[in-house]
């Protein structure tokens, strides 16, 4: 996009007040859907290409995409048991809106600047008719919502949740051949918004830029961190799952964005009848947990987790947990049932930085964790994503004597006076003798939160163990 109104910085020369003439920078065009009056707006966001040829991009880049990933199936999104079904679509949508960003300022950079061969800091009239045209239509239909069904049908067969439309009759074509239909078609019938010169070569020189430029390598290396490993399986999941369910809920949603959701976790966290002298002291954060699989995995404490993956509302819902658990070890010292609250009110000012949450309710009883949060949907998908590790890290292992990976599921859902009632429950899958890494047979009864971003952590919490 273009850059904001205002003054550039610049530099004066020493001793005249004066600052040296600045050369002039090409004007980007906007990638659509952004005009930049309303005049363009329609320009911008309408596909002018027909469905044949718009489907034959769609389905081409998707197996160019898929024989670049070597056709490996996204085989840890298969779930038949589960009610909720993780929605890859809309994961799809955010990795190939990030494509098309970069793809757009890549071939901006090859057509303006010099040394990549490009006409220079002047935007000429051929290169501005080529992102007005072929480029434009390009970036509109790869950044549509058939991208993403196309390449789960390849990837992930069965996991699309979208219809099939353009794409239904195109498939066979290749994506240099796709290109040449691309720019062939805006040749013939847009010849007074034509670029000029050879459309065949115009697409040759597009399929180069797209399949081997950085906007594709960092697609394709996404792809791999993203869907194609097991550490992301959870966090969708959680997307999922809170979008599903909150969105059923009848009647309309709150005025305001401020969702009112009970989460309900099943968790044995700790053991009552242990030293409560040393569980009266015990800080949360600094317990140290696993994330990852038996076989990838690395060591850090909660907090240090938590402040990487949650950044913004991660302490606030930690230390509201760390108190509900010291108010309930109390009443446990004291001969009560083992049971505390702590309630947190964003109202206050304290939660300033978090303008997403807005209250929190907390309850642990026994094995129970009740947790109530009013907060706008992706908070409350952060608030559930954090739950969901944090209950699988600290839990533990139900096989004796083995390590288990572990993760969380919805069993249930309702809806009552407008709010979302969610039980959430652990499934445990052990690490059978002889699989894993050997240290882990060094951890009785532990467990491994699984399908989470690895992120490195110290080394000391790794000899604590």
């Amino acid at each position: 996009m273009p850059p904001p109104p205002g003054c550039p910085e610049t530099l004066r020369i020493p001793g005249t007040g004066f600052a040296p003439p600045l050369p002039a920078a090409p004007i980007k065009p906007p990638i659509p859907p952004f005009p930049t009056n309303f005049r363009q707006q329609a320009k911008n966001i309408e596909v002018q290409l027909p469905p044949l040829v718009a489907g034959a991009l769609v389905a081409a880049f998707a197996k160019a995409l898929a024989d670049g990933l070597s056709n490996e199936l996204l085989s840890h999104y298969y779930f038949p048991d589960r009610r909720i079904q993780v929605n890859l679509d809309r994961v799809l949508d955010r990795l190939i809106s990030v494509f098309v960003r970069q793809l757009w300022d890549e071939l901006f950079l090859f057509y303006h600047d010099p040394d990549h061969g490009g006409a220079g800091p002047q935007l000429s009239r051929q290169v501005g008719l080529l992102f007005d045209g072929p480029i434009r239509q390009l970036v509109l239909v790869l950044n549509g919502p058939e991208t993403a069904r196309c390449i789960l049908d390849k990837l992930g067969p069965g996991l699309s949740k979208r219809p099939v439309t353009w794409s239904t009759n195109t498939k066979g074509i290749d994506l240099p051949l796709a290109l040449q239909l691309l720019c062939g078609f805006w040749h013939r019938e847009f010849a007074d918004q034509s670029p000029g010169g050879n459309p065949d070569e115009i697409a040759r020189a597009l399929h180069t830029l797209i399949t081997t430029g950085n906007a594709a390598k960092n697609l394709i290396s996404e792809m791999r961190r993203v869907l194609l490993s097991p550490h992301f399986v959870q966090i969708h999941f959680a997307e999922s799952a809170i979008w599903d369910i909150v969105l059923r809920r009848p009647g309309p949603p709150p005025s305001d964005g401020f969702h009112i959701v009970q989460f309900k976790y099943e968790c044995q966290l700790f053991d009552p009848q242990g030293n409560l002298s040393d569980l009266s002291h015990l800080r949360l954060g600094s317990l140290p947990v696993v994330t990852g699989t038996s076989t990838e995995h690395n060591c850090t404490t909660v907090s240090e987790y938590t402040e990487k993956q949650w950044p913004k509302c991660g302490s606030i819902i930690l230390g509201c947990i760390e108190e509900a658990r010291k108010n309930a070890t109390s009443s446990l010292l004291r001969g009560d049932d083992f049971s505390g609250m702590h309630v947190w009110d964003g109202s206050d000012g304290k939660g300033a930085h978090c303008p997403g949450l807005r209250f929190i309710h907390i309850e642990a009883e026994g094995s129970w964790i009740r947790m109530s949060v009013s907060a706008w949907m992706h908070t409350l998908i952060e608030v559930f994503q954090q739950m969901s590790w944090f209950c699988a890290a600290l839990s533990t292992s139900p096989f004796q004597g083995s390590v288990a990976e572990s993760t969380t599921d919805v069993s249930n859902w309702t809806y009552l006076d407008g709010n979302v009632y969610i039980d959430c429950s652990l499934n445990h899958s052990p690490i059978l003798e002889g699989d894993g890494l050997p240290w882990l047979q060094y951890l009785p009864r532990t467990a491994i939160a699984s399908g989470f971003p690895l992120h490195e952590g110290s080394s000391e919490a790794l000899m604590t163990m």
